[in-house]
């Protein structure tokens, strides 16, 4: 029998993005959405973020309940965003990233975006410490 905890092995994370319109679409659905096809590599156990655009805040924690793949509901978003991960909540509560980790993300300034998947040391800090705060 193993005695590793659940974050023995390096956790993927990923961000998603979402605006004021896209946002409740997410959270009834279960479903965070691209329109490029990086989500794709998102494997079910995978922890996700989401980057609410317009708010600037860094929203987690969340958990893929599915491997990522192309029109998991179709009709999601007009179809806009086509590749697609079912996620369900990995926090006792939704909460936004501290400013402290948010330094510490490759963002394009430009436009405000981070990379969609985060370096494996700093994914571990993060959900570590969202998941120890939420308890």
């Amino acid at each position: 029998m193993s005695t590793h905890s659940p974050l023995a092995a390096k956790p993927k994370l990923y961000i998603f993005e979402c605006n004021s319109e896209t946002y409740l679409n997410c959270m009834e659905k279960g479903l965070f959405g691209s329109n490029r096809n990086w989500p794709l590599e998102v494997k079910k156990g995978d922890y996700c973020l989401l980057h609410h655009m317009e708010a600037g805040t860094l929203l987690g924690l969340w958990q893929a309940a599915s491997d990522g793949g192309r029109n998991l509901d179709a009709r999601a978003w007009k179809g806009k965003f086509p590749y697609q991960v079912k996620i369900v909540q990995a926090s006792a509560k939704i909460d936004a990233v501290s400013k402290n980790f948010m330094e510490e993300f490759q963002a394009d300034a430009t436009v405000g975006r981070f990379d969609n998947v985060v370096d494996e040391e700093l994914a571990l800090r993060i959900i570590t410490t969202m998941q120890r705060a939420s308890s």
